[in-house]
């Protein structure tokens, strides 16, 4: 099967994500993953949760979630939430808990945000921080990390480490 193929397939399997998640409603999976890729097939977006929850209504209830943004094959940020809503349909996530979107060269945390995965736009809603540092390690920094929960301590900057 071509890559086009597969993509095809992928996409008609998205496309009938709503429908899906009413069959699936009140399913738990573990080890959620679910890429999104440009149409050259390069990875653009990848949303990970530690569970997944489908609801009646579409709406897939992640938590430990984890979105990884790419560019050029590589990972130019990371967005850490303990719980969030996801649409699949729209590739909407939003939720009230707190933030971390990890860059190389900044830290932005808050509490609540909406991510417009279509769009590549992101809002905190309230608290934004932001942290700049010329001098973070992109490799530490970004690094793939081993839970998709809570954004492990070798990511806080120096003055958050305390």
């Amino acid at each position: 099967m071509s890559w086009r193929s597969a993509l095809l397939a992928a996409a008609m399997l998205l496309g009938s994500a709503a429908a899906a998640g009413a069959q699936l409603a009140g399913q738990t999976v573990k080890g959620f993953r679910l890429p999104e890729y440009d149409e050259d097939g390069k990875i653009k977006q990848q949303l990970y949760g530690q569970t997944a929850t489908f609801l009646a209504d579409g709406i897939i209830q992640l938590t430990g979630l984890k979105i990884e943004l790419f560019r050029k094959g590589e990972v130019t940020a990371r967005i850490y939430s303990s719980l969030c809503a996801y649409d699949p349909e729209r590739k909407r996530a939003a939720s009230q808990q707190d933030i971390r979107v990890v860059t190389e060269k900044a830290v932005l945390t808050g509490e609540g945000f909406a991510w417009n995965g279509e769009t590549e736009q992101f809002q905190i809603f309230r608290n934004a921080r932001v942290v700049l540092d010329g001098s973070m390690d992109k490799k530490s920094l970004l690094a793939p990390q081993p839970a998709a929960g809570a954004a492990p301590a070798a990511e806080q900057p120096a003055s958050e480490k305390e």
